[in-house]
């Protein structure tokens, strides 16, 4: 009998991401007695698959700030970017080295990959990424990821690594994205004030009232939380990747990936993008906005047709001829992303304009007649596309 989670049985690109609590004990030490048994499972699901064919698995692992606070003697997470920075340069080799020692003892090699945000907008460094990562599993190496906190900065922060494991889910064209916490999955209420609340096994949309119930942070020492990992999820599964977020302690990965109901599974998208529409739908950020009538609206979301400066309201930012920009309904919600034709400059002038005119207004022999053509823009939002929660 057919099961919703059938896919999760054929996966064979999985992204596994390890939250702060998972991977360190109370007192913000590695926790070898649950890291020790995730790592000798990862090497197990490497060969395991039921078809007998080889997985690809990369590693997502929080942890090295809280660790790094631990050498420090810091007993509070700081607020200052320079000391998380500081704990982060202490922490990162600490957590590397552990997991080295637990791959190595179960016979597994492994290689280090620290990402910042700037490395998922930058189009050369996305296809870069995905290079070295598809010749590290080539090689049959488990990669470990983290964000690099010690040089990043505020302004190009992930802020934590849930969403860093749904990017490179996303980008690496990954079958399933499994997001390890301390809870046995989501619940339509928050468990710790509520005692009827009742764990959700499978999620097919997130709404706005599931986002609400999972809001606050995680632990003292990490940046996420469940309202995280649930637009992480949302992230990937708008991608075409299922997720699955479940309890990292205790955890069987085995059952998991022969689909059993273990945890909370986000069925993905059915519809896969690809190539450059793909980086450009779930690229972190955008250049500029694009606000468009409900004419342009109408035409982009369900013709699939380009967008024409008739239709331009206004934009704003600073984007340049090629950039990436946001377009948004009249009400500011998005609903598509492409790449301009036009500056934000130009644009301007030629908003609301018949694109026979677009020449001499702008004093140019010849132009673009559309502001971003429908081979280079993708519709996204919440509704019935491949967007992110906001």
């Amino acid at each position: 009998m057919a099961s919703v989670r059938d896919p999760v049985r054929l996966a064979r690109r999985i992204v596994l991401k390890v939250g702060t609590r998972v991977a360190t004990e109370g007192d913000n030490a590695f926790a070898r007695g649950v890291i020790g048994p995730f790592v000798r499972q990862v090497s197990a699901a490497r060969t395991g698959s039921p078809a007998g064919a080889e997985r690809s698995l990369i590693v997502v692992s929080s942890g090295a700030i809280a660790l790094g606070l631990n050498r420090m003697h810091v007993v509070e997470r700081p607020k200052e970017l320079a000391m998380l920075q500081a704990a982060a340069a202490m922490g990162q080799s600490r957590l590397m080295h552990a997991y080295e020692q637990e791959f190595e003892a179960a016979g597994q090699e492994t290689a280090q990959v620290l990402l910042t945000l700037e490395d998922i907008r930058s189009r050369t460094r996305y296809l870069n990424i995905r290079n070295t990562i598809f010749t590290l599993w080539s090689f049959g190496v488990v990669p470990i990821v983290n964000e690099n906190d010690t040089v990043s900065y505020a302004e190009i922060r992930f802020g934590d690594n849930d969403i860093i494991s749904a990017h490179l889910a996303a980008m690496l064209d990954a079958d399933l994205l499994v997001i390890l916490t301390d809870t046995d999955g989501v619940y339509d209420a928050d468990p710790k004030t509520h005692r009827d609340a009742r764990p959700l096994r499978t999620v097919e949309r997130i709404t706005d009232g599931l986002v609400a119930a999972a809001r606050g942070r995680g632990s003292a020492f990490s940046s996420g939380g469940m309202a995280s990992k649930i637009r992480a999820a949302d992230i990937a599964a708008r991608a075409g990747v299922g997720v699955v977020i479940a309890k990292g302690e205790g955890l069987d990965l085995r059952r998991i990936l022969d689909g059993e109901e273990i945890g909370t599974y986000f069925v993905p998208a059915a519809r896969r993008l690809r190539g450059r529409k793909k980086w450009m739908a779930f690229n972190p950020s955008t250049e500029g906005a694009i606000v468009v009538d409900r004419g342009a609206e109408r035409a982009i979301v369900r013709q699939g047709r380009s967008l024409l400066p008739a239709g331009v309201k206004a934009a704003s930012g600073a984007f340049p001829m090629g950039g990436v920009v946001s377009i948004r309904d009249e009400d500011g919600r998005e609903i598509a992303r492409g790449l301009s034709n036009y500056s934000c400059e130009d644009l301007d002038r030629i908003k609301g304009l018949n694109s026979a005119r677009i020449a001499s207004v702008l004093g140019v022999e010849a132009a673009f007649a559309e502001v971003v053509h429908r081979d280079n823009l993708v519709v996204v939002g919440r509704e019935g596309g491949t967007g992110v929660v906001p």
